[in-house]
């Protein structure tokens, strides 16, 4: 149990758990055909840079593997490119895996979210 919980707290797991919950959200929104909150809308992309560049940092001094530059601004800037380089570079093959499981994760949850609200909604009706 030790080991699942400190796996959960780990950056990439609260990495996962942020991208879960917010797409979620998302999805439950978008079913119900209504706007995000302002606050959801700029505090969602902060949270995925903030959590992102943590689990980034971290995984990088675990293999030791440097960066030339500023990494905040870097990943600020480019990140959508940055996170598949990085994963393919220490990573090799399985860095594809990371990344098909990272996208999976974030439609997955935005469908599930969509089918929860329409399900609950049906119910209630």
């Amino acid at each position: 149990m030790g080991s699942l919980f400190s796996k959960l707290l780990s950056p990439a797991g609260l990495l996962y758990i942020y991208l879960v919950l917010s797409s979620f959200a998302l999805g439950v929104y978008q079913a119900r055909g209504v706007e995000a909150p302002d606050a959801f809308v700029v505090i969602l992309p902060f949270g995925y840079l903030w959590s992102v560049g943590w689990w980034l940092r971290t995984d990088s001094r675990q293999r030791g593997f440097t960066w030339p530059w500023d990494l905040g601004l870097f990943l600020y800037i480019i990140w959508p490119l940055l996170i598949p380089y990085y994963l393919l570079k220490t990573r090799g093959r399985r860095g594809l895996l990371a990344i098909v499981v990272f996208i999976a994760a974030y439609i997955g949850a935005r469908l599930l979210g969509m089918v929860v609200y329409v399900a609950l909604a049906s119910l209630s009706a």
